[in-house]
C-alpha cells in the first residue's frame, strides 16, 4: 500500500526522463496521464509525439476516449494504450475470424531459443456509449505459447496509422521506461525519497499532503540519471547505456590529490584500470579552461596518472 507515488514521463528513444509528478498513494496514472501529456506537448514543443501508456491509464472507457481526444485535437500526438483485458472485451477479440491475423516469426526468449510466433489482427473496438463509427482501432496480439499453457492476448488501442507490426515494436519499448525505474530504485535509493505527508498535520488520521519535498528529489534523482547517461554517452560504445551503479562502480570517487595554486586547482587522479576511457573527456575539459567560481574563478585542470613511462602531452 504505497503511501506516495511519482509518475515520471520518459523519453523512450534517448532515454531521458522528461517530467516527474508527486502524488498521494490513491492518484492512479489515468488521473495524471492527460496533464503529463500536455506538459511535455508544451514544454518539449516536439513535432511529433507518440505516447505510450499502460493499461492503468485506460481502466474505463472514459479514460481512453479522453487520450484519444486529445490526440484527435493535437495533430503532433498519438497515443499507443494497452487495452485492459476485461473478459468481455476479451471475448470479443478472441471470436475475430483466424483470417484477420497475420502471423509473424520474432527471436526467442533467449540466444539460441526457437523462434516464437505472434499473430497480429488490424480490428476496431467500440466504447462503452459509443456508435460503431466512433470505434478505436485496436491491434491485437496473440502471442502463442506451445504446450498445454493458454496464448496470451495483448491488445493495444492506437490512433498511430503505422503497420500493426511497427506499433507493436513501438509501444514495447516501453520497457525502457520500466527499466528506468529500476535503475532508480536500486541504484539512486528512489524508494527512499522524503514523505510527501505533513507530520504535523492537526489530525494524524488526514494528515496533509506536500508534493515540494517528495517531487524535488523525485526529479534530482531524475536529473542524476540523465547526467549520467549523458556522460555514458561521451565515452567508448562499452559505456553507452551503463546504468548509474556502473558508471559511479567504474569512474566515481576515485582517490587522488589535490593541488591548489593561486590560480590553478589541479585535480590528479590516482592510477585506475579505466582510466584511459576518459582520456578524451579530460582533454576536451582542460581544453575549455574551466573556472570555479567558489574558489576564487581558480581554472581546473584535471590530471590522470600516467600509464606509461612517456608522460601525456596536455592540452
Amino acid at each position: 500500500m504505497r503511501c506516495e507515488k511519482l509518475y515520471y514521463g520518459y523519453d523512450v528513444i534517448h532515454d531521458r526522463y522528461l517530467s516527474v509528478r508527486g502524488t498521494p498513494g490513491c492518484v492512479e496514472l489515468r488521473d495524471v496521464a492527460l496533464r503529463m501529456t500536455q506538459e511535455v506537448l508544451n514544454g518539449g514543443t516536439p513535432r511529433h509525439l507518440h505516447a505510450l501508456f499502460d493499461a492503468g491509464a485506460g481502466k474505463s472507457d472514459a479514460n481512453v476516449r479522453a487520450l484519444l481526444d486529445l490526440a484527435e485535437e493535437t495533430p503532433p500526438l498519438d497515443v499507443t494504450l494497452r487495452a485492459c483485458r476485461y473478459p468481455s472485451r476479451v471475448k470479443i477479440w478472441k471470436a475475430l475470424p483466424a483470417e484477420e491475423f497475420v502471423a509473424y516469426e520474432e527471436d526467442g526468449v533467449c540466444v539460441g531459443a526457437p523462434p516464437k510466433e505472434i499473430r497480429l489482427a488490424d480490428t476496431r473496438t467500440t466504447l462503452k456509449g459509443e456508435t460503431d463509427d466512433q470505434a478505436v482501432r485496436t491491434i491485437v496480439c496473440r502471442e502463442v505459447v506451445p504446450g498445454p499453457k493458454k496464448d496470451r492476448w495483448h491488445p493495444l488501442y492506437t490512433t498511430s496509422q503505422a503497420e500493426p507490426p511497427e506499433v507493436l515494436q513501438t509501444f514495447r519499448m516501453r520497457q525502457h521506461h520500466e527499466q528506468g525505474y529500476r535503475v532508480g530504485v536500486h541504484d539512486e535509493s528512489l524508494n527512499a525519497v522524503p514523505c510527501g505527508y505533513d507530520k504535523d498535520s492537526p489530525n494524524r488520521k488526514r494528515p496533509r499532503f506536500h508534493r515540494g519535498p517528495l517531487q524535488m528529489i523525485g526529479w534530482l534523482a531524475g536529473l542524476v540519471y540523465n547526467a549520467i547517461a549523458d556522460l555514458a554517452d561521451t565515452l567508448p560504445d562499452r559505456y553507452h547505456g551503463a546504468h548509474v551503479a556502473t558508471a559511479r562502480r567504474t569512474f566515481f570517487n576515485k582517490p587522488g590529490q589535490l593541488y591548489l595554486t593561486p590560480n590553478t586547482m589541479i585535480v590528479q587522479f590516482n592510477r585506475f584500470a579505466e582510466q584511459d576511457a576518459l582520456l578524451p573527456l579530460i582533454d576536451l575539459l582542460n581544453h575549455q579552461s574551466l573556472q570555479i567560481p567558489w574558489l576564487n574563478n581558480r581554472r581546473l585542470v584535471i590530471s590522470p596518472t600516467p600509464t606509461g613511462s612517456q608522460p601525456r602531452a596536455g592540452p
